[in-house]
């Protein structure tokens, strides 16, 4: 009966997920309307379908989800010959390793924060190191006034000045040599 109304009323796939996702919504509020005046308006089959498609991303785990460019994989995805994911990440790489007096071991860490002043390289670097999950509690640990336009700033000038890097690098590649 409830694949029945997946299907035809509510024109929803049918599987296990989308059962699931179907049973939860009915139980949300997508009916008060029935309880205050009697009567189930237009909207309602709309608002059961909305809760359970929100309902149904939600189940889907985070590995089976699309991104803008491509799929998110789990660690232990199967990548042949016995490997995962997982059996290819090196636990004690340090990306941020430093070498002499605070210059990175990766030069386009070094030319971006060359870019910056003294308090964006201080949000950048305190972002980088899980100081803060978002660009304004890293502004935050790093003491700056407003972390909130701050962090965006800092984020929006670092993915500029990452955007110019790779497109001067792009420009390197594909220059003719003489």
């Amino acid at each position: 009966m409830l694949d029945g109304l997946a299907a035809q009323a509510l024109v929803l796939p049918r599987s296990g997920r989308w059962r699931e996702a179907l049973e939860t919504a009915l139980l949300g509020g997508w009916n008060q309307a029935l309880w205050d005046t009697g009567r189930l308006p237009v909207t309602a089959l709309g608002a059961l379908r909305a809760e359970a498609r929100v309902l149904h991303r939600q189940l889907v785990p985070l590995w089976r989800r699309r991104t803008r460019h491509g799929r998110v994989l789990s660690l232990d995805a199967a990548l042949g010959d016995g490997l995962s994911l997982h059996d290819l990440i090196a636990s004690d790489v340090d990306f941020l390793a430093h070498t002499v007096g605070g210059v990175f071991e990766d030069e386009r860490l070094n030319r971006l924060l060359r870019g910056l002043d003294p308090a964006e390289r201080a949000v950048v670097v305190a972002y980088a190191e899980g100081e803060g999950t978002t660009w304004a509690e890293a502004a935050t640990s790093a003491g700056i006034a407003d972390p909130d336009a701050f962090g965006e700033r800092v984020r929006r000038k670092c993915k500029r000045l990452a955007a110019e890097q790779a497109r001067r690098a792009r420009q390197y590649i594909s220059a003719p040599t003489t």
